[in-house]
C-alpha cells in the first residue's frame, strides 16, 4: 500500500520536460555548440534522456528488424576481441559506477563498464563511457590502460568504423555527453520505441516506391495533373532546407529546429507534402496515412517512456534529446499527459 501511494504521489508531482530537437549530423567545431551546452546546463536538469532504445526493448527486437543490426554487430565484434573474459555482472557494474564517482581516473574499470554496457544492449551508456575514454581522459591513459582498451575494444579506428560506438559528429558527442559530464551525471537514460518499426518501414517503402513511379512519369510528361502533384511534393524539400540554411550559427540552427514552423516543414518533408496533398492526382495517400499511423504510435511510445523513466528516477526536470522531426508531435503528446509541463529549446531565453 505504501508503494502504491508513493507511486501515485510521484505521478502527481509536476514534471518539467525540455525537448531539444536535434540534427543527427553536427559537423561544426566544438566551440560552436558551447552556447547550446551552456543553456542546457543552466536549465539544471535532474537527468538527460536520449533517443536510444533501452536495453530491455533492444533485446526484444526481432532479429530481422533493421534496428537490431547494430546490436548484433556489436556482439559479434566484442566476441572477436582479444579480451575473452566474461563482462561484468550487473552487481559488479554497479560497484564500478560507485568507484568511478569517487575516482574518475580508474580507466581500466571504466573500460570494463563500457564493455558491460555494450554486452548488455545499453548502447547509450556504452557510447557515453567510450566518449569519456576517447575525449576526456584520452591523454591520461597509461600505456597499460591503452593496451587494456585495445584488448577490450580493438583499435581506435575499428571502434569508430566497425563497432560504430564512437561517433564524433552526432548530437551526443557534440552536446549531450559533454553536458552530462559537466552536470556530474554518469548515465544517459533511453526512451526510443521501435515496436512499430517493421510496419513503418513497410509503409515507408510503399510510399517511396509510388514516389519513384510518380517521378518517372514526371520525366516522361511534365504537363499532367500527376506532374503538378510531383512538383508540390518536391517543393517540400526545397522549403525545408531554405528555412534551415538561414541559420548563421549552430545555436541559431538548434533554435529554429525547435520552432513550430520547423515542425510543419519536417512533416511536409518526411511525408512528401503531408495532408495538404491527400487525394491529389498520383499522391500515395493511403501509404502516407499508413506511415503516419505508425509514426504516431512510435512517438506516443517515446513520450510514455520519457515520463516513466523520469518518474522512476524521481526527477522533476529533464532534458530530452530527440531528432527534430519528433519535436512538435512529442510536444503535443506530452502536453496532453497529466502533470507534465513541456517546453522546447526554442523557448529558452
Amino acid at each position: 500500500m505504501w508503494c502504491t501511494a508513493t507511486t501515485l504521489a510521484a505521478a502527481q508531482t509536476p514534471l518539467e520536460v525540455l525537448l531539444v530537437g536535434t540534427s543527427h549530423y553536427n559537423g561544426e567545431s566544438d566551440a560552436s555548440y558551447r552556447p547550446i551546452i551552456d543553456k542546457l546546463k543552466a536549465y539544471q536538469p535532474d537527468l538527460v534522456i536520449g533517443e536510444y532504445l533501452g536495453p530491455a526493448d533492444a533485446r526484444q527486437l526481432p532479429a530481422t528488424q533493421g534496428e537490431a543490426r547494430p546490436y548484433q554487430r556489436s556482439l559479434r565484434y566484442l566476441q572477436r576481441r582479444e579480451m575473452q573474459a566474461p563482462p561484468l555482472s550487473a552487481k559488479a557494474a554497479a560497484a564500478v559506477r560507485r568507484q568511478l564517482r569517487r575516482n574518475p581516473q580508474l580507466h581500466q574499470q571504466r573500460i570494463d563498464l563500457a564493455r558491460y554496457y555494450a554486452y548488455n544492449y545499453d548502447r547509450a551508456n556504452a557510447e557515453y563511457q567510450l566518449y569519456l575514454l576517447e575525449e576526456t581522459y584520452k591523454d591520461r591513459l597509461s600505456a597499460a590502460d591503452q593496451a587494456y582498451y585495445r584488448q577490450a575494444f580493438g583499435p581506435a579506428d575499428s571502434v569508430r568504423k566497425v563497432l560504430k560506438m564512437v561517433r564524433p559528429l552526432t548530437e551526443y558527442h557534440r552536446i549531450f555527453f559533454p553536458l552530462l559530464q559537466e552536470l556530474g551525471q554518469d548515465q544517459l537514460y533511453s526512451m526510443d520505441c521501435q515496436r512499430y518499426g517493421q510496419e513503418f518501414s513497410q509503409a515507408s517503402s510503399q510510399t517511396y516506391g509510388q514516389f519513384l513511379a510518380l517521378q518517372k512519369a514526371f520525366k516522361a510528361d511534365s504537363t499532367t495533373e500527376q506532374a503538378t502533384t510531383f512538383r508540390r511534393m518536391t517543393a517540400a524539400k526545397t522549403a525545408y532546407f531554405t528555412y534551415l540554411d538561414a541559420a548563421a550559427t549552430s545555436e541559431e540552427a538548434y533554435r529554429i529546429m525547435n520552432a513550430p514552423a520547423f515542425g510543419k516543414l519536417n512533416d511536409d518533408l518526411n511525408f512528401y507534402g503531408d495532408e495538404a496533398l491527400y487525394g491529389a492526382p498520383g499522391f500515395p495517400t493511403a501509404a502516407v496515412q499508413a506511415m503516419k499511423t505508425q509514426w504516431e504510435l512510435r512517438n506516443q511510445g517515446m513520450c510514455d517512456n520519457i515520463v516513466r523513466r523520469a518518474r522512476e528516477q524521481k526527477a522533476h526536470r529533464v532534458v530530452v534529446a530527440v531528432g527534430s522531426a519528433h519535436t512538435m508531435i512529442m510536444r503535443r503528446m506530452l502536453a496532453a499527459m497529466p502533470n507534465v509541463r513541456i517546453s522546447t529549446y526554442h523557448d529558452l531565453p
